[in-house]
């Protein structure tokens, strides 16, 4: 009798371990499946924020050197212009996180193109050749745009650093402040126009 005891006892716990074991399998199951419709939610947020800020917000397929190109061809005051790769960008921020992904640097013949606030004897070749008039940075997104223009707008109202900043979207348009206000608001006007 008592072998007879041990086999109920034997069935009857391996009925509940089975319980368990179904038990375990759909609470494995219920989370897998939460978590998936958790990632597929967040990507979906990701997709809507990325073309709503590629749509009116984002200037993706033009780089620096596209835009410049344009204006240009619009602006004979428009001479000669230097396009920076990550290795000659004087600022050492292209292509960095959060940083610009194209930039360029422009003359306008109007300025007198000396670099005389340059101490010659600490400066690079580069920095005495950049020419004066107005720079062109594009970014990968408004809010890196944004960072870049509040730092730069921090240094701007000093008299050695003086210039007109102007954006729209994710690109940054800086002038010389040796032009006029009138002047800088001809580079705006065509900066808007160009940038969609």
């Amino acid at each position: 009798m008592a072998h007879c005891e041990g086999k109920k006892m034997s069935k009857h716990s391996s009925g509940n371990n089975n319980k368990k074991l179904i038990i375990a399998i759909i609470v494995i199951i219920i989370i897998a499946s939460i978590g998936i419709c958790l990632y597929l939610a967040n990507q979906g947020d990701n997709e809507s924020t990325t073309s709503s800020s590629n749509g009116l917000f984002q200037n993706k397929s033009k780089t620096a050197e596209k835009i410049i190109s344009e204006m240009k061809e619009k602006n004979t005051n428009i001479g000669k212009v230097v396009i920076y790769n990550s290795e000659t960008d004087l600022n050492k921020l292209l292509g960095r996180p959060g940083q610009y992904t194209s930039k360029i640097t422009f003359e306008d013949k109007r300025i007198k193109q000396t670099n005389a606030n340059l101490d010659k004897e600490l400066s690079t070749e580069a920095e005495i050749n950049e020419p004066t008039g107005g720079t062109i940075e594009v970014f990968e997104n408004e809010k890196d745009m944004k960072n870049r223009k509040n730092y730069v707008e921090g240094f701007s109202t000093t008299a050695m650093f003086s210039q007109y900043i102007y954006s729209k979207g994710n690109a940054l348009l800086r002038i010389d402040g040796d032009l006029t206000p009138e002047q800088a608001r001809e580079y705006e006007a065509l900066f808007n126009e160009i940038v969609k």
